[in-house]
This record gives C-alpha cells, structure tokens and sequence, in this order.
C-alpha cells in the first residue's frame, strides 16, 4: 500500500464532484487528488486520491509551492458560520426646558462570532445602519416613514472560534414625544440592521432588530445590496426602501 500520506482515513465517502488536480509532495512524489476542503488559519487539507478514492487530511505544507496554490484554488468555498449580535441603548432628556421635545442618543456595540469549526471567514466587511421612525405620524397619518440616523462600516477577518467587536459613534436626534394629534413631528430611534458582506461583495447574512424586514432578509439576504446603497439622512419606508417625494 503507498503509504506517502501516511494519515490516511482509510473511508471511502460519496462526496460531490470535485475537480481532479495533480500534486507533487516535498520529495517530489505526484499523485490526483480531489480536494474537499481546506482551512487557511491551519493549513489543513482534506483531500480524495482519485486512483483509490481514498481520502486523507493533510497539512498542505508537505507539497510543494505549485501545489499549495492548486490546492487553495481547487477547495471548495465553503460557507463559515457566524453570529452577529448588536445591543443598542438609548439615553433621553428633556430638549431645554420643553416638556414634550426629546432629545436622544443611540450607542450600538456589534458582536461577531465565527461559530465554524473548521471554516474561515477569510475577509469581510459589516455595515450597521441605525433607523429612526418620524413620530409626526401621530399627527399626520401619511408621515408614517423613516431616516437613516448612522452608517457604519468595519472589517470582519475571523479564524473559527473567533469574535470581533465593534462600538459605533454615538449619535444625537430629538422629537416630539407626544403620541396625540399636537405632535410637531421629530426622529424617534426605531431599530437596527447590519448586513455582512463576503470580500467578494456577495451578502453573506443580514440582521435585524426590525421585525417587518426579518423574514424579508432570511428569505433573500442578497437584498441587503439595497440597504447599503442606503446614506445618513435617507428617508426610507417601512421596508428600508428608499421613499420618493420627501
């Protein structure tokens, strides 16, 4: 038996099509191999000989250069796991010495945690967006949107089992805090969304705090395109879509 992997698995699993490369070891031994996977931050591989279909995991540091490049080229791209968490407060105070006009400060701190065993998030970006709702609403029915209080954007490269953190500036609006027919109208914090972006640009998840756009975004996240089209003082529906005529 040709034992120059010597950590053979010794199974022999149904995988899906991959395509076949040719490696050279360090001892300049060549064989085909199929590869399933393999993890940058380790260096691990795994791998199918074509001839046995045997399989093996291997540090891709035992071939040599070309090979290397082969192997990171021919892996599949696999998906990493992550958890994105925000946490947002809200501070108030009478606007000067008036008792119905607020003004508010949103903090937001991010949280993100590749919960993968064994796939790197290799290079991203997130992006918060912070949504105040028009309180004017109570008095005019047709004033009923949104504004785009704080865009945010920071790099997200995490090996598995690690966590990036991220605290947003903070940021200042006011309102008329009367839910009745007199209300002058104002920007009243309403929620939170933040979209990770693969390096390639793809949306890799979306999160919300917004309940209308939760199943929206888990039933297609590439929308999150749209939402980062967004600005700082975009007026939006319900949606996030950009509202016309304002």
């Amino acid at each position: 038996m040709n034992r120059w992997l010597c950590v053979c698995l010794g199974a022999m699993l149904p995988i899906a099509a991959y395509a076949e490369i040719e490696v050279t070891d360090l001892k300049g031994r060549k064989m085909s191999v199929e590869v399933l996977s393999y993890t940058a931050s380790s260096g691990n591989a795994r791998i199918q000989r074509t001839s046995d279909k045997a399989i093996f995991n291997v540090k891709i540091s035992m071939f040599d250069s070309a090979s290397q490049e082969k192997i990171t080229k021919a892996a599949p791209k696999a998906t990493a796991k992550l958890l994105a968490k925000l946490s947002a407060g809200r501070r108030r105070e009478n606007l000067g010495s008036s008792s119905y006009m607020e003004k508010q400060t949103i903090t937001a701190k991010a949280t993100v945690e590749n919960q993968s065993r064994d796939i790197d998030f290799v290079k991203g970006k997130g992006t918060i967006l912070l949504v105040a709702r028009q309180t004017k609403r109570f008095s005019d029915s047709d004033a009923d949107y949104g504004k785009v209080l704080l865009k945010e954007s920071f790099d997200i490269s995490l090996n598995p089992g690690k966590v990036v953190n991220f605290e947003c500036k903070p940021v200042e609006t006011t309102y008329d805090s009367d839910k009745d027919s007199t209300n002058i109208g104002g920007w009243e914090y309403y929620g939170w969304l933040m979209v990770i972006q693969e390096e390639n640009g793809d949306i890799h998840s979306i999160e919300t705090s917004i309940g209308n756009l939760k199943k929206e975004t888990d039933q297609n996240p590439q929308i999150g395109k749209e939402f980062l089209k967004l600005n700082v003082e975009s007026v939006v529906e319900k949606n996030l879509a950009t509202k016309k005529g304002i």
